[in-house]
């Protein structure tokens, strides 16, 4: 019987010990062993740099240094082969300690048999490739059988090294398919899963045996393309990837139209780490996504430079700004149309920097739903609104408080409970607080929002759908839905530049709509006596806009709610 060949490095500043292993060795029955042998802990560090071995058997004790010093180099330069540690100190807990820096197996030397060797190095050995596989598994796509983000990165990194090392540059690339959501929805997921894997190959296919191509997520790939040139070369490349991802697909008999979009960023021009390169090509590519580009790809530029320095002081500061309390509230009344009382006010929120700047929510909004702050920001709203509702209350003020909630804080788990407890905290009551929502907001919404929404009116919270007529809602959900309110979105109201209605065909339908349902109705953008006469003509009998008063802080609008109704000239 043939047997197995295996090379050992043998690290052991005793001349004897090392025969007495060779000897045992020598006479395994299962396998051939090449024997390597150092003395000393520096000739080992030096040789695993120049040779690769099967495994290591290594005395506990080497002249000055231990075991565990080996460990920590072999960790160091990057050296996965299995260790044996050899010693002739029986000790239960440097056994333990040696197996969790990683050793394969811990044997006492006066318990040396050549059976126990062969067996202890084989085993170590087989062990080793096994972990390895489940590693190399676990860093996959399970779907394309492409890397996934755990492995683009360990890659990204070391080719970010080799460039650093050589002064060469390279790019990082996010890729995502156009309307893939669309493929899903109509074909089905299995129809999905198949193109994802058809365009995983393509991209194999198409880019040089240096670069690297990971499926990070859903439609997303990234890919790493190594040693380029310059913008020229890298133009080369995204069109020639971008070409072959985006030929005629035929999937499970059904032809399709495949296209794709393409985010770049270049080291080290554009950053000097794998997250900052990924960060900056993933805004590349919204940015490409966003102006619907006829290129399909995008190079992080100067100006996007520019927005991501303002979005990291923005993210920056919201943290800041939530533990210093420096968001405030204005408030907009919602008014009778027929005689310009006040029945409500509408929260909105403002952020005081403290160089005191106002910054508008379409300022912070967005970056705070981006880093993950929006329901706190959520919640200091309700807090601050219910707060302001009640002392107003106190003072004999009766009115309606609305606030907005984003979709990402109304699916926050235990959210009607939030509103609950807040509603409780402050004795607010029923028919005096209101939440508003944007209309995709119920066009999109699970079942748990919906009970969620459901429940909060049960609370005496009543529910709005905001900026109404501009979304995607079936009127036919609307009896079904959850809701008090209809608010008009402004762009029907006051679009153009003249005193009259903007649309007031979609106005009058929205009214009818409202009266059918038995459904409260706001219009917003109010802006001139003519249009707020013309929609109570049409009997929409509430709104809000800079005809009465633009949103303003509490000691303002307090003073208006004394006098009970504003001074407009009609």
């Amino acid at each position: 019987m043939d047997k197995t060949s295996l090379s050992v490095l043998v690290i052991e500043d005793d001349y004897e010990d090392y025969i007495l292993l060779r000897t045992y060795l020598a006479h395994a029955v299962r396998t051939q062993f090449e024997l390597t042998h150092v003395e000393h802990f520096d000739g080992a560090a030096k040789i695993l740099v120049e040779k690769q071995f099967d495994a290591i058997l290594c005395d506990y004790f080497l002249d000055g240094h231990t075991a565990t010093d080996l460990f920590k180099h072999v960790k160091l330069i990057g050296v996965e082969t299995p260790i044996v540690v050899l010693t002739g100190v029986a000790e239960s807990e440097l056994d333990d300690v040696l197996m969790q820096l990683g050793a394969s197996d811990f044997i006492p030397k006066d318990e040396l048999t050549t059976a126990l060797l062969e067996r202890s190095i084989r085993h170590a050995i087989e062990r080793k490739r096994a972990e390895q596989q489940i590693s190399q598994l676990i860093k996959r796509d399970p779907l394309t059988g492409l890397g996934n983000r755990l492995i683009f990165e360990e890659h990204a990194e070391l080719a970010i090294a080799r460039a650093k090392r050589n002064k060469t540059h390279l790019a990082i690339a996010f890729l995502d398919l156009d309307r893939f959501k669309n493929v899903n929805d109509t074909l089905g997921h299995h129809v999905g899963d198949l193109l994802l894997t058809l365009v995983g190959k393509r991209i194999q296919d198409t880019i040089r045996g240096s670069d690297f191509v990971a499926r990070v997520g859903g439609d997303e790939f990234t890919l790493l393309l190594d040693e380029v040139q310059d913008l020229d070369s890298l133009n080369g490349i995204a069109n020639k990837v971008l070409a072959q991802v985006s030929r005629h697909a035929v999937i499970d008999c059904k032809h399709l139209e495949v296209s794709a979009s393409m985010g770049i960023a270049l080291y080290p021009e554009q950053g000097s780490t794998v997250s900052e390169l990924m960060r900056k090509a993933d805004m590349a590519l919204y940015e490409c996504k966003k102006q619907e580009s006829m290129r399909h790809y995008m190079v992080f530029s100067d100006s996007l430079q520019a927005r991501l320095h303002k979005e990291t002081r923005v993210e920056n500061g919201l943290h800041r700004a939530l533990l210093n309390d420096e968001f405030e509230l204005h408030y907009q009344p919602i008014v009778s149309l027929d005689d310009y009382s006040i029945h409500g006010v509408e929260a909105l929120i403002r952020w005081r920097l403290p160089d005191g700047n106002l910054l508008m929510p379409d300022d912070f909004i967005e970056e705070a739903n981006r880093v993950g702050l929006i329901g706190d920001l959520g919640l200091w709203v309700l807090e601050s609104a219910c707060k302001q509702l009640r002392q107003w209350l106190d003072h004999g003020i009766q009115l309606s408080m609305s606030i907005n909630v984003s979709p990402r804080h109304l699916r926050q788990a235990g959210f009607e409970e939030i509103v609950k407890e807040v509603v409780q905290k402050y004795q607010i009551p029923a028919g005096c607080l209101m939440l508003e929502l944007t209309e995709e907001v119920f066009v999109d919404s699970g079942i748990a929002s919906l009970y969620a929404l459901t429940e909060i009116r049960k609370a005496g919270v009543g529910i709005a759908i905001d900026d109404f007529g501009t979304g995607y809602s079936s009127m036919r959900y609307l009896k079904s839905l959850p809701i008090d309110r209809i608010k008009i979105d402004r762009c029907f109201v006051s679009a153009h530049s003249d005193d009259s209605l903007s649309d007031p065909m979609i106005t009058q339908a929205i009214v009818f709509l409202a009266e059918g349902l038995g459904l409260d109705l706001v219009a917003e953008g109010v802006e001139t006596s003519s249009q707020a006469l013309e929609l109570a003509k049409q009997g929409c009998h509430k709104g809000q806009g800079y005809l009465f008063s633009k949103p303003q802080p509490q000691d303002v609008v307090f003073e208006m709610l004394k006098q009970k109704k504003l001074l407009v000239t009609r």
